[in-house]
């Protein structure tokens, strides 16, 4: 058996549907043993993009998306996508193609060491030396990505191993595995903890959103009435008019008034990975303590001092907690800034803030329920993350961790391919946009529909914000566009211009009901 079709063989058996990626000299033995096999290859326009599919792919399924390319540039391409699942715990895997094991002990063409780049992003990071350890890296890969906490592993395979002949072999089969149960003790403390505080608010994060662990945590708020807020990544989880939700926190802090966490004297932190939100800003004198409620022990940090740390499976650990807790009333606090808060979000305190905030608006009356939206990262992932409401939780993608620009195309394609029915809808400035704007060619070649919605001011808009509040000079964040009508029609693919709210409302109605690919441009 030829080493490349067994590699096959183990992927089909994990359940691989695609792969996203770009083929080279150095994997195109593996090219040709994908030929004879169910999964689909997808041929993306750069390997970064490719990287940002299978990390859509594995948010959305939680099962690993796996990206290709070869070695030298196509492997270094492949990194700020590994690296963007990396921190925001994304099952993914990379392969990679190498020169043959003969030539990588000197200098040669397009011979790096991508095993040392990829060292420092990756749970496994591996080199396969021979064809018969194939099942066994495969399987460990595959393993290791999706446990707690999930993220990306990387796979090299030299091209001379890929040509080699190996012996008659079989995957190795998929073990059942459970996350360990948290010891009743344990519960006690955390519940006489809870009772006792005159202020405890709930901070859920990734890690609900990761384990689908959203019903139980809704249950839990249900059962107790402890006031709750959610990370940029966690959004969804309560509806928007439910009395205990207290809203969005994230970045930098809302104003005096508006700061849930720095209200409270406990936080429950369900999910929650430190990389979403600095625990500095919101516990800086560390006064607040912290039940951990995990899949996985908590990060070290002074701010974050954590009283009891309930590691287990997230859903069991809430209903068996439940259990020892009694309803209580919102503390009058917290009540205050939840009425505040809705007060600023039916705002509008500048002019500049107009067209995004009834953007958002429109985005959250007139999106269906199994909408996903996808945000890029600037300026406006702020106000996707605080303005707009999504109707169910795990269908918005926000990049946090890494949080690197022009994930949001290439995602939505993955999204789109994962759930083809339903409609799927990218909010992005100019500047990220235009970083992986050719991937409409894979879009439009795919026949795939959605709707990118590019807010077009010319600007780098965070960084000259962030200029701003250290009152520095604004320089060096503006640049020229093309004309995106233009540039969408060379694509093939609709196009739509709003300067009012009034325009965007209309042209995202027929956008959607289209059925089409759009580009949505909304002049600031």
């Amino acid at each position: 058996m030829k080493a490349s079709d067994f590699l096959v063989q183990c992927l089909e058996a994990e359940g691989v549907e695609y792969i996203f990626g770009i083929p080279g000299e150095e994997n195109i033995d593996l090219m040709d043993s994908l030929t004879r096999s169910n999964i689909r290859f997808i041929l993306t326009r750069h390997e970064q993009a490719a990287a940002f599919m299978a990390d859509a792919y594995g948010r959305l399924t939680g099962r690993p998306g796996v990206c290709l390319a070869t070695l030298g540039p196509g492997a270094t391409n492949l990194i700020t996508g590994v690296a963007n699942a990396h921190l925001d715990r994304s099952p993914l895997l990379a392969l990679t193609g190498q020169a043959s094991r003969m030539r990588l002990h000197k200098e040669s063409h397009q011979n790096v060491d991508t095993i040392k780049q990829f060292e420092g992003i990756t749970k496994y990071n591996q080199q396969i030396l021979h064809g018969r350890i194939i099942s066994e890296v495969v399987r460990k890969s595959f393993q290791l990505a999706t446990m707690e906490s999930s993220g990306a592993v990387h796979l090299q395979l030299p091209e001379d191993v890929a040509q080699s002949t190996i012996e008659e072999a079989k995957p190795l089969p998929k073990p059942r595995l459970a996350a360990p149960l948290v010891h009743p003790t344990l519960l006690t403390e955390a519940s006489a903890l809870i009772t006792d505080a005159k202020r405890p608010v709930l901070l859920v994060g990734n890690g609900v959103i990761r384990r689908r662990a959203w019903d139980a945590v809704k249950a839990f708020v249900d059962h107790t009435h402890l006031p709750m807020v959610n990370t940029f990544m966690a959004k969804g989880v309560l509806p928007f008019n439910h009395p205990q939700n207290l809203f969005t926190v994230g970045g930098r802090p809302y104003a005096e008034g508006l700061r849930p966490l720095q209200e409270a004297d406990l936080i429950l932190a369900i999910g929650f990975d430190l990389v979403e939100y600095d625990p500095e800003t919101w516990n800086q004198d560390a006064s607040r303590r912290v039940i951990h409620i995990h899949e996985t022990p908590v990060e070290t940090d002074r701010h974050f001092p954590v009283a009891v740390e309930l590691v287990g499976e997230i859903q069991h650990t809430l209903t068996e907690l439940t259990k020892l807790l009694r309803s209580r009333v919102m503390a009058p606090e917290h009540a205050a800034v939840r009425e505040r808060r809705l007060a600023e979000l039916q705002s509008i305190p500048s002019e500049a803030e107009r067209m995004p905030r009834h953007v958002m608006w429109t985005l959250t009356s007139d999106l269906p329920e199994d909408a996903i939206l996808l945000s890029d990262v600037g300026l406006h992932k702020l106000w996707v993350s605080r303005w707009f409401q999504p109707k169910a939780p795990g269908q918005t993608i926000i990049y946090n961790g890494l949080a690197s620009m022009g994930a949001s195309l290439p995602g939505a394609i993955a999204s789109k391919l994962v759930y083809p029915h339903r409609p799927v809808v990218v909010v992005s400035g100019d500047g990220g946009f235009l970083m992986n704007s050719q991937e409409l060619e894979t879009a439009r070649r795919l026949g795939l529909a959605f709707t990118v919605i590019v807010f077009n001011d010319k600007t780098y808009s965070l960084i000259k914000k962030h200029q701003e509040d250290s009152h520095l000079a604004v320089t060096e964040i503006h640049f020229t566009n093309p004309n995106f009508e233009e540039y969408a029609r060379s694509f093939g693919i609709e196009h739509r211009r709003a300067h009012t709210p009034e325009e965007f409302k209309q042209h995202l109605e027929s956008a959607i009901a289209s059925n089409t690919l759009n580009l949505l441009e909304v002049v600031l």
